[in-house]
């Protein structure tokens, strides 16, 4: 990525109080001379968050809202727009399936036609692993804002607009490692779907990178994928009692009581990233990133280097080695603190 690309740019991300939004905002200001403009719905959040910051614009809203995200547009004109805000809760979304698609769906187009509407440079939305090949409410209604966005971008002549997934940041908000650690700092065991399930998982930081990257390498309607390991629960339970032996968790108990409870509504055994039916329309960006290309577009894309290797499936990129996960999680609390 270019050194400058982010410098003097306006930057303005929905769902900023949120896990990802919050480290991608620390990154921006450590890294870059730039304005950011944070537009979420939560001001208790946005207060804790960044306080008396004066270098972040703080925009109270809803993205469901389009009249106010329109006039922040209006006001603030970013260049770039990162849109986060997203109900993800897999299991709750089942019970919901009318407020999932009033916020992810309906919020998503209001982000995009906003960004239209004010020449917006690039807008990119951050969809999840969940969108490919769908089975619950929440994979649903992110598969249709990735089209929603690759159909904008069809219609647009300025503004880019492109998707990019990830799958479980580890210690982020809802991620099931620190409900974990708060389970066994309690004295508690814990809970888990399946011993042999497998899921992706990687740092808030590789998220971050993956998230910004995506951004910079965007040409147009483009669903970027990272490239990363997933792993069994199983040894995922191993490596936090790795974790816990060396003392890097205090105040928790040296074996990890376990109970297995069963798929919950709405969840996969194994997740999948990059579906077979796209490898025909997928590239390779980077070492560590994927690009599938929309099948209808008006752009002249320049990626080049077909990506020749297997779908992403979770069950077919299970990495076993329960040392790399530790490093892994190692990474990830630390990113969390």
């Amino acid at each position: 990525m270019d050194k400058n690309f982010f410098n003097d740019k306006k930057i303005l991300i929905t769902g900023g109080t949120g896990s990802l939004g919050k480290a991608i905002i620390k990154y921006l200001k450590e890294k870059f001379n730039c304005k950011i403009i944070v537009f979420s719905r939560d001001e208790g959040k946005q207060a804790l968050s960044f306080g008396n910051d004066r270098s972040i614009s703080r925009v109270i809203g809803d993205i469901r809202d389009f009249e106010k995200l329109n006039t922040t547009f209006s006001i603030h004109k970013p260049d770039y727009v990162i849109h986060t805000g997203a109900l993800k809760r897999v299991d709750d979304m089942e019970f919901y399936p009318d407020e999932c698609v009033k916020t992810n769906i309906q919020g998503s187009e209001n982000v995009a036609r906003a960004s239209l509407l004010n020449d917006v440079e690039k807008c990119i939305l951050v969809s999840t692993d969940k969108a490919c090949q769908p089975i619950n409410v929440y994979g649903s209604s992110k598969f249709i804002a990735e089209r929603i966005f690759t159909n904008y971008d069809y219609n647009s002549s300025s503004t880019i607009f492109a998707s990019v997934r990830y799958g479980n940041v580890i210690a982020s908000r809802g991620s099931f490692i620190p409900l974990w650690i708060d389970l066994l700092n309690q004295g508690k065991g814990i809970k888990v779907t399946s011993m042999e399930c497998t899921r992706f998982l990687f740092p808030l930081s590789d998220a971050v990178e993956t998230v910004l990257n995506s951004l910079y390498y965007s040409e147009g309607g483009e669903v970027f994928i990272p490239k990363i390991n997933s792993f069994e629960m199983g040894n995922v339970i191993k490596a936090v009692e790795q974790i816990i032996n060396e003392n890097t968790l205090m105040n928790v108990k040296q074996t990890i009581d376990t109970e297995i409870i069963g798929m919950r509504p709405g969840e996969k055994f194994h997740e999948d990233m990059l579906a077979k039916t796209e490898l025909g329309f997928t590239y390779k960006v980077s070492d560590k990133l994927l690009t599938v290309l929309p099948q209808y577009t008006n752009r002249k894309h320049s990626f080049q280097n077909k990506y020749e290797g297997l779908e992403f499936n979770s069950s077919l990129h299970n990495n076993t080695n329960v040392d790399d996960l530790v490093k892994i999680i190692k990474k990830g609390l630390d990113d969390a603190n």
